[in-house]
């Protein structure tokens, strides 16, 4: 993901993104960030809300992203001790990826070639 729009999920969700080498020794996200093209982060942004109103307006624990990459063509937010609507919604986000172009975030659709990823038309040869 670009320094820009990983700055503003930064800046947005700081209780989420707070993993950092000190803090979380053995998390990838405290090394290597959000390890996904830009067109996702209108869904981690999403996503991230709906987990923060979940710990404020229903006392389920405060989500620390552990991980975030794209494998097999889709989005994979890792964390650990999620509630199961928390779950649910990490699921989701991960099947709404499916269906969104990795790169600009418009409808997309899976591509299977040498690699898997989600493409829209315009960026389906990316």
């Amino acid at each position: 993901m670009s320094p820009e729009k990983s700055a503003f999920l930064r800046e947005r969700h700081p209780l989420i993104f707070s993993a950092t080498k000190q803090s979380h020794p053995h998390a990838p996200f405290s090394y290597w960030g959000l390890q996904c093209g830009d067109g996702w982060a209108g869904l981690l942004d999403d996503l991230c809300r709906q987990l923060q109103c979940e710990t404020a307006e229903n006392g389920a624990p405060q989500v620390v992203a552990l991980q975030v990459k794209e494998k097999f063509g889709a989005i994979r937010f890792y964390a650990a001790d999620l509630a199961a609507r928390q779950r649910n919604l990490v699921q989701a986000a991960e099947a709404a990826s499916k269906t969104t172009c990795e790169t600009c975030g418009a409808p997309g659709a899976l591509i299977d070639g040498l690699w898997v990823k989600t493409r829209c038309t315009a960026h389906a040869a990316d």
